[in-house]
Order: structure tokens, then C-alpha cells, then sequence
């Protein structure tokens, strides 16, 4: 009895070590695709629109009548900047790994170290801005003409958040 627990004891080891040994090599893979889609940020004008967001979030909540001291927002600032934008990358960086390969990565990365690409990544942040902002008045837009719709032909809708 106590061979047979000892040679599944040394079976499990064997399969775990030979189970790492394999996988290894992805986890480099995955450092080396993290660490691109990270420099791809970089480059492409993404970390810049992110670290915008950031500082545009705590400047509004800034603006809002507190007692919180200006020492908060400066520190909090340094700190959600440092901390958010990792966050982010952690949850981003699967969603390209889901959808491209690392070689479309790198073309994507070579492209940006272009002239071209370049140009384009210094407009990104703007861009991006704009965008959102636009979106958010278009789905405000459509959102008043569906709810609008459907009261017009009788049918009774509960917002969320409302009563």
C-alpha cells in the first residue's frame, strides 16, 4: 500500500514537472506578446489617450465641492495612473492575444514606428477623445429616440436608475 501512494506521489511530480517543462516556452511567449502589446501602446498614442482619461476623471472629481485636500488629488492622480493603466493592460492584453497573432502585432508595431504611423499615433489621443465624446451624444441620442418610440406606441419601460 505505501508503495503504491509513493509511486503516485513520484507519478504526480513527474507529470507536474513534465506539465511546467511544456509550458514554459508560452509563458516566455506570453511576456514577449505582453511586453509588445505594452510598447504598442506606447507608440500608437493608446497609453497617452489612457493616462488623459485618468487625469480628466480625477480633474472632474476634482471639481466637485469636497473637503478631500489638494495633497489627495495629487497623490491619487500618481498612484491610479500607475496602477489603472496596469490594470487595464492586464485585461487588454488578452483581448489582442484572443484576436491576433503576434505576428500581426509586430506588423502592427512596425507600421508605427513608421513616418506614417507616427503621424497618426500623435492624432490618436485626440481622436479618441473625440470620439468618445461623440459617442456619447449619438447613444444618448438614439437612446431618447427608442424610449421616446416606445412610449409613443404605449408600451411602458423602466429606466435603470430610475424609480
Amino acid at each position: 500500500m505505501k508503495l503504491n501512494k509513493a509511486l503516485l506521489l513520484i507519478s504526480v511530480i513527474f507529470i507536474s514537472l513534465n506539465s511546467n517543462a511544456h509550458t514554459k516556452p508560452i509563458n516566455n511567449e506570453e511576456d514577449a506578446f505582453t511586453k509588445d502589446v505594452k510598447y504598442l501602446f506606447q507608440i500608437n498614442g493608446s497609453a497617452e489617450s489612457f493616462s488623459k482619461s485618468v487625469k480628466t476623471m480625477i480633474k472632474q472629481l476634482k471639481s466637485v465641492e469636497s473637503d478631500v485636500p489638494e495633497k489627495y488629488w495629487e497623490k491619487a492622480e500618481h498612484e491610479f495612473l500607475n496602477t489603472s493603466i496596469d490594470d487595464l493592460m492586464d485585461m487588454i492584453v488578452p483581448v489582442y492575444k484572443k484576436n491576433m497573432s503576434h505576428d500581426d502585432l509586430l506588423a502592427m508595431i512596425t507600421f508605427f514606428e513608421s513616418e506614417a504611423g507616427k503621424r497618426i499615433a500623435q492624432k490618436i489621443p485626440e481622436i479618441t477623445t473625440e470620439s468618445m465624446q461623440a459617442g456619447m451624444i449619438w447613444g444618448q441620442t438614439i437612446g431618447k429616440k427608442i424610449y421616446e418610440d416606445i412610449e409613443r406606441k404605449g408600451y411602458k419601460i423602466r429606466l435603470p436608475f430610475t424609480p
